[in-house]
């Protein structure tokens, strides 16, 4: 089986965490088969922005990079039935991603929901000035 993976980027093929990342990308056998703007980049739920896109897109496996998974986020791809996977912030889409994947886990999705309320007090105060 050759899955459908869903999961964003920068210009540079290098994964970024969903809320900053510049494309969505739909892979299978290692070639890009679908690419749109980040529809987070103009969402105020940015993270879960992607994961239900993805889902909409009939994505089997997403790779997140990581601080990408907030708790909702996670919810939404775990009820679609989607494996997911966390990479390092800059690893490129072309190396061995079999090496450098991780499964998610708790850990992650706390460390990923505490950055995501972070990045919004930020939004607020940055908007107020």
């Amino acid at each position: 089986m050759n899955p459908v993976i869903c999961t964003a980027i920068d210009e540079d093929l290098s994964f970024n965490i969903f809320s900053r990342a510049k494309y969505l990308v739909l892979i299978k056998n290692g070639e890009i088969i679908h690419r749109e703007a980040n529809p987070a980049l103009n969402s105020i739920s940015k993270r879960p922005t992607v994961a239900r896109r993805c889902v909409e897109l009939g994505a089997d496996v997403v790779i997140a990079s990581h601080g990408s998974l907030c708790y909702p986020s996670y919810q939404i791809l775990r009820r679609a039935g989607v494996e997911i996977y966390v990479v390092d912030a800059g690893k490129r889409i072309d190396s061995d991603l079999i090496k450098v994947i991780k499964p998610v886990n708790l850990g992650e999705v706390i460390y990923s929901s505490l950055l995501a309320v972070r990045e919004r007090i930020m939004e607020v105060f940055s908007h107020g000035q």
